[in-house]
Parts: C-alpha cells; sequence; structure tokens
C-alpha cells in the first residue's frame, strides 16, 4: 500500500478473432476446425481451402446484443500461378456509448469497432492439406486504438476411404505493432485447436469434436474449492475444452445442426437456470444457386445471438450474365 510503481494494465483484445465466422460454425458451437467445403471454415482453420472452388463467396450478418453486430465476408480468388487466394473481411461494431469524466458527467459519445483482414492460401498433399492465415486486426475505441499482425497455420488429414478428417490449429501467432496506450498490454489471444469430423457410412449424420484452449492452463476461478468433489472440479475442467457439434443430413440441400459449448454454459448461465445456455442451433436450405444458412447461439438467459450466411458461386452466374 505503501510503496509506489508504475502500473501496466493487460487485457485480451481483438475479441472479433474469438467469434464464429459464419453460421454453420456457430450453429455447431463456434470452434470446429475439421469441417471443409464452406469458404467461412477457412477462417477457423486454412487447410480447409482445398475443398473450395474458385470464386466461392459468402456474406454473413450476426446482431448480437445491445446494439452489437458483425459483418463478414469471404471470397476465394482465382489465381493460376499460385492455385487460388482467399480473403476475408469482419467488422465487428461495438455500438455507441457516452463518455464521462471522473466526477459522473456525461460528455460526448464516441464508438469502439474491430477490424479483421485475412488473406488465406493451402496446399494438398495427398491425404494432407496444410494452410496459412495471414491477418491484420485493428481495434478502435474512441480515441484509442491497437493493430497487431497474425497468423493461423493448419493442417488437414482426409481419409481416402470415408467422410473423416482430423484438422490441428496453430491460432493467432504475432505481434503487435500499435497498443491502446504507452501503459497498455493487450494480449494476443493466442490458441491451440484440435478437432475431428466423421460421418459414418450408413449414418445421415455429421459428428465434430474439437478440443481448444489448449494452451490456457485454468480456465476456471472458483470462490469455493470444496463446493464440489476432485472428480467433479476434474470432469469439468476437462469439458470447458471440448467443443461438440452435430450434423443431420436430410438431403443434400437441408441439413439441421446442433451444438454444445460447455464453457460457455459454466459461465454464463444462471444458479437458478441454465436457460439453453451454451447450446446452438442453425438450418442450412439450398436453392437453386445459392445456399442459406441460419445459426442462433444461446449465451444467456435473456437471449442469444442470431446468425445469417448466404453463399454461392459466382461462375454459376455466367450463363445468366
Amino acid at each position: 500500500m505503501f510503496c509506489s510503481s508504475p502500473l501496466m494494465a493487460q487485457f485480451s483484445g481483438y475479441q472479433s478473432l474469438q467469434l464464429p465466422s459464419g453460421a454453420r460454425n456457430a450453429a455447431l458451437g463456434g470452434k470446429v476446425v475439421s469441417l471443409s467445403g464452406d469458404i467461412t471454415q477457412f477462417i477457423h482453420n486454412p487447410a480447409t481451402l482445398d475443398s473450395l472452388d474458385d470464386t466461392d463467396i459468402a456474406l454473413s450478418f450476426s446482431p448480437y446484443f445491445a446494439g452489437i453486430y458483425q459483418f463478414s465476408g469471404q471470397f476465394y480468388m482465382p489465381m493460376e500461378q499460385i492455385e487460388g487466394l482467399a480473403i476475408g473481411l469482419s467488422y465487428l461494431d461495438y455500438g455507441n456509448f457516452v463518455s464521462t469524466d471522473p466526477g459522473g458527467a456525461t460528455g460526448d459519445s464516441f464508438r469502439a469497432s474491430d477490424y479483421v483482414i485475412t488473406i488465406g492460401k493451402s496446399h494438398r498433399m495427398s491425404s494432407f492439406s496444410v494452410g496459412a492465415n495471414l491477418k491484420i486486426t485493428h481495434s478502435a475505441i474512441e480515441s484509442y486504438s491497437s493493430t497487431a499482425i497474425l497468423a493461423d497455420i493448419g493442417g488437414m488429414y482426409h481419409y481416402p476411404k470415408g467422410d473423416f478428417k482430423i484438422g490441428l490449429v496453430f491460432k493467432n501467432i504475432g505481434f503487435r505493432i500499435k497498443d491502446y496506450s504507452g501503459s497498455s498490454v493487450t494480449q494476443l489471444p493466442f490458441d491451440v485447436q484440435i478437432g475431428t469430423s466423421v460421418k459414418p457410412q450408413h449414418m445421415p449424420v455429421r459428428f465434430s469434436i474439437t478440443a481448444y484452449n489448449l494452451v490456457e492452463e485454468d480456465l476456471v476461478f472458483r470462490q469455493n474449492e470444496n463446493e464440489s468433489s476432485r472428480t467433479v472440479r476434474a470432469f469439468d475442467d476437462f469439458f470447458r475444452r471440448i467443443n461438440l457439434g452435430a450434423e443431420f443430413i436430410f438431403s443434400k440441400n437441408v441439413h439441421f445442426l446442433l451444438g454444445y459449448n460447455h464453457l460457455r454454459r459454466q459461465e454464463l448461465s444462471l444458479e437458478e437456470t441454465g436457460a439453453g445456455a451454451g447450446f446452438s442451433y442453425g438450418l442450412m436450405i439450398g436453392i437453386k444457386k445459392f445456399t442459406f444458412r441460419y445459426a442462433r447461439s444461446v449465451y444467456h438467459a435473456s437471449g442469444g445471438a442470431n446468425f445469417v450466411t448466404i453463399q454461392t458461386n459466382l461462375r454459376s452466374f455466367n450463363q445468366v450474365l
């Protein structure tokens, strides 16, 4: 108390990097790295780009709570010399805020937002594919801003005789170019994620399980360690790093999706009731040249977040144009 020393604030920034990209991933819990055939998936694992067609494009919109919303888009550009390159753009708007002075008097309003630009490339080698994303992320709060250059490195194993894949990603490796202030130290959300997706041959369901937050030593804050047994705590700690998802394939153009994120449920459910926190669901419908996806993730008893994604291939309109 009686000693003075320079203080340094440290907090996790760039929250837009933690959000799911597209309705499909959101419906499956938000942390799936072993799915292919969807342009939005390269944000989660760049190795999935080998399964895409040139000129695939997707646009997504997600309204969150209290006026917060996210726009994102991905496009797979045809490039002959390097066999295609994917680009993604994400914009997260936190809405309007009102500034106050130390005495509580209100001042001018200000905004806060995050931008992420992603460029991805992958390469297929027999049953394996590898890929990398280069990302520029910028976060602005009033007159303060922070910028970082990050990279994702991913790999995927494709079982040659069935619908079985294993994905591994090292996410958000990089450095800050600029931080909010000279005394702040914004943590980069580095993570290692590994997962698998499998569809049994005679079952119209594709199951996905993903382990994430593998570099975090402790995800739980408990005020009273005696509240539960050591076995129950170990079980809870383990499943806080697990994301579960399932796609029910009724036909080529109709899928129903379910997901469960235990960490989200434990952190955001109320003591009296979980109210569905941690669960998510969605629907995919293909109509002619378009694929429409909708997802809803339940975060809290007060509600959840909706995700809408529209995907198509621009070359499919050649006959029309």
